[in-house]
């Protein structure tokens, strides 16, 4: 149900559920204002206050949810990136549309939420594409806004906005900025230029070597923000029934530092350099000086006056610390190098809960998940077998014998009995028992196998990397090595049947003691080696058989 579909209150009441079903008129048009929202200030980071709006917890209640069911009819638009949930979108996003670009415009929307009136609202909602009757649209506008007073034609009169704390707000402010993003998206893809927003952060960017003047310029080519935005651009935005904060634009070249919804875009998405040196100092001040000490001055010194509602404010330094450590992994990833230290850091420190930092470089998980096997068949044999996602232990029936054993990378003195689950002789493959293994050992990475239309994609000429353990060199340590599909073949393995094309012959990059382990493409499993060279010459061809054959097993 959406409330395109819900002619009246009456309706809506039914569809809102028991708990507000009676309560609706009630909590929208007959609770006094003091019991529907209180009003208060916090400080800007900037300086001076700004002023919150925050329903109390009936109308807050009643907002959040008709916000589902008005969720349901919005559909964002591509260049907007904030209040936008369930669709990929946050600040992250938004800067990547900027990133490596010559020119980059900062521009702030003035008072935002404030310039989103009762009108604007009703009016927009009972347009395409929403088309809701006048009472719901209505309805949907009076639970969002705040009482206020405006001066209209040279009289105070009274009047409505959007309040800055309610849960409609961010959703019913992208609605009716919908016409803003749409014109000025136009206009700036005439010119070549990429727009996104975020909220009331308009963020236009250009690879041309001058930035358009149909846009913007510089009054002062030595003063960033001497940005004077042209009149057709300026109408565009006032024409939608906002306006620019000229204090907060800013015109940047490649050669400054250039930011978008404060992430850096120079070269990459990327958090500022600043943001990594406060994170260091705080693990630093914690380790030098102890926890108590730490937290006392971060509180006292660097924390007041940050614009946060007390809800919303961190109580420990603890967590402020993770907090920020988060946000690098958010920006940079779980395999940035800079998160990585700074987790282990933090991990070294707190005697809470840690930051798992995952094994996610495809080296770093083969490491983790391809073990060394031994079997003791009249003569001892090696060979190789890797964990796949689920806990699945995969190898070669040609390896299974008595008394096997695996190596753990967490425990390379200590090898573990196995025993063999299934076989495929015809494909010679094998599933593995490790039932012995204790938690602490099981691989902290574990490998994806490759679907089945991406091994049909699979064609000569593909690189693909092969991992296992040669020769019994050395069982502590894994050779990953790389090679090329040279030929597919039907009938290659002995007793193979001849309809099925499961073999794949690789250009080399095997030694003896290979067998049991993962061909991969781009990070997935694609096949298993099952016979390489007899010697030790890496150059003689090898054949794996399709991972798509360890379906059965599985």
């Amino acid at each position: 149900m959406t409330l395109k579909s819900i002619p009246d209150l009456r309706f809506l009441a039914a569809a809102l559920g028991r708990n507000l079903k009676r309560r609706v008129t009630y909590i929208a048009y007959k609770l006094p204002p003091s019991s529907k929202f209180r009003v208060f200030t916090i400080p800007k980071r900037s300086g001076g206050t700004r002023t919150i709006q925050a329903p109390r917890i009936a109308l807050l209640s009643l907002q959040r949810s008709v916000r589902l069911l008005l969720e349901r009819d919005y559909s964002p638009r591509v260049n907007v990136h904030g209040f936008v949930p369930g669709h990929g979108r946050s600040i992250v996003s938004n800067a990547e549309k900027h990133v490596l670009k010559k020119w980059v415009l900062n521009i702030d929307l003035e008072n935002y939420f404030g310039s989103i009136h009762f009108g604007r609202i009703a009016g927009r909602l009972q347009s395409k594409p929403y088309g809701y009757t006048p009472e719901i649209a209505k309805f949907v506008a009076h639970i969002a806004r705040y009482p206020t007073q405006a001066l209209i034609d040279g009289k105070i009169q009274d009047s409505s906005v959007l309040m800055t704390g309610g849960a409609l707000s961010p959703l019913l402010a992208n609605i009716v900025s919908d016409k803003l993003d749409s014109e000025i998206a136009r206009f700036c893809s005439q010119l070549g230029c990429t727009y996104t927003r975020y909220a009331d952060d308009i963020t236009i960017s250009s690879n041309r070597n001058k930035f358009p003047g149909k846009i913007a310029r510089l009054e002062d080519p030595e003063d960033h923000r001497s940005v004077v935005l042209s009149e057709a651009f300026l109408d565009l935005i006032e024409g939608n029934g906002f306006a620019v904060n000229h204090a907060k634009t800013r015109l940047l070249p490649r050669s400054f530092g250039q930011e978008v919804t404060g992430l850096v875009v120079n070269k990459k998405v990327n958090v500022p350099r600043s943001f990594i040196r406060q994170i260091r100092a705080m693990l630093h001040d914690w380790e030098t000086n102890g926890y108590a000490a730490a937290q006392i001055r971060h509180f006292s010194k660097f924390r007041p006056n940050r614009g946060r509602l007390d809800a919303h404010e961190a109580k420990h330094f603890q967590w402020v610390v993770r907090g920020k450590i988060e946000f690098v992994r958010n920006v940079k990833g779980s395999t940035d190098q800079t998160f990585q230290t700074l987790a282990r850091k933090y991990n070294s420190l707190t005697s809470g809960g840690k930051i798992t930092i995952p094994i996610v470089e495809t080296n770093r998980i083969i490491e983790e998940a391809v073990w060394y096997l031994v079997n003791e068949n009249k003569v001892v044999t090696t060979g190789t077998c890797f964990a796949i996602e689920g806990s699945k232990y995969i190898t070669c029936a040609h390896c299974i014998g008595p008394n096997m054993t695996v190596t753990p990378k967490s425990a390379p003195k200590f090898p573990v009995s196995v025993k063999a689950l299934k076989q495929d002789r015809v494909n010679d493959l094998a599933t593995l028992d490790l039932s012995a293994l204790l938690p602490a050992h099981t691989p902290k990475g574990m490998l994806k196998l490759a679907s089945i239309a991406e091994v049909g994609a699979l064609k000569v000429g593909d690189k693909v990397q092969i991992a296992g353990f040669p020769g019994n060199l050395n069982e502590e340590a894994v050779t990953i090595s790389e090679a090329t599909i040279t030929r597919f073949s039907k009938t290659t393995l002995d007793g193979s049947i001849p309809a099925s094309n499961n073999v794949m012959v690789l250009d080399g990059g095997t030694f003896s003691g290979m067998s049991g382990g993962p061909v991969l493409f781009k990070g997935k499993v694609v096949g298993v080696v099952v016979r390489g060279p007899n010697d030790d010459d890496p150059n003689e061809k090898c054949e794996a058989v399709f991972s798509t054959l360890i379906l059965p097993l599985i």
